[in-house]
C-alpha cells in the first residue's frame, strides 16, 4: 500500500504515519505548517518522520497542482486526510481559514482523487462536533448531526457531506472517523 497522509505535522497524523510506515506501507506526508500550533513542533515531527522514511511536502490541500505531481509520482493507493483548521474557538475569530482549509482545501483533495484510474481510498477526520446540539449520550453514529454548536462542526459536517456526494457520483471509497 502506498498511503497520502496529510497533516503529518499534527500529532494525529505524525503517529499514523509513524504506525503505516512501520507496517511497511509507503508514506508520503503533506502538511501547511500553518501557526496555529507551534511550527518548531510541526517542524520537528516532519523531521522526525524523514529519519523514519516518510517525507513531508509542505503544501496546502487548496494546492491542486502539488498534489495531482504527488498522485502521479506515487500512484497512492489510499488518502488519509487529517488536514484541517483545528480548534472549535478559534473558528469564531477566523472562519475563513476553517472554510479555506477543512472545506475548500477537502474538496479540492476529493477533485484531484476522483481524476485517478482507480481513484484511492480515502479515510479522512470529521469529528465528534458534528454531534453538536444533540443531548443523547452516548452519541451514536446513526445519530442525526444536522445541528452544529460550532463552524468547526459545520465545516466537518460539510466534509461528510461531500465525501458522500463524491462516493456517490463518482464511486469514491470513503470513510469518516468521528473522534
Amino acid at each position: 500500500k502506498t498511503v497520502l497522509v496529510t497533516g503529518t505535522g499534527g500529532f494525529v497524523g505524525f503517529h499514523a504515519a509513524v504506525a503505516l510506515r512501520k507496517r511497511g506501507d509507503g508514506v508520503l506526508g503533506l502538511d501547511n505548517f500553518n501557526s496555529y500550533y507551534p511550527v518548531s513542533l510541526k517542524r520537528a515531527r516532519a523531521a522526525e518522520l524523514e529519519k523514519a522514511g516518510v517525507f513531508t511536502l509542505d503544501a496546502d490541500l487548496n494546492d491542486a497542482e502539488t498534489l495531482n505531481k504527488a498522485l502521479d509520482l506515487c500512484g497512492f493507493s489510499h488518502v488519509l486526510n487529517l488536514a484541517a483548521q483545528a480548534g472549535v474557538r478559534y473558528a469564531t475569530k477566523d472562519p475563513d481559514s476553517y472554510v479555506a482549509s477543512n472545506v475548500a482545501g477537502f474538496t479540492t483533495l476529493l477533485e484531484v482523487v476522483k481524476t485517478r484510474t482507480p481513484p484511492p481510498r480515502m479515510v479522512y477526520a470529521s469529528s465528534s462536533s458534528v454531534y453538536g446540539l444533540n443531548t443523547k449520550v452516548p452519541f451514536s453514529e446513526n445519530d442525526i448531526v444536522d445541528r452544529p454548536a460550532s463552524l468547526y462542526a459545520a465545516t466537518k459536517k460539510s466534509n461528510e457531506m461531500l465525501a458522500h456526494t463524491y462516493n456517490h457520483i463518482y464511486g469514491i471509497a470513503t470513510t469518516g472517523l468521528r473522534f
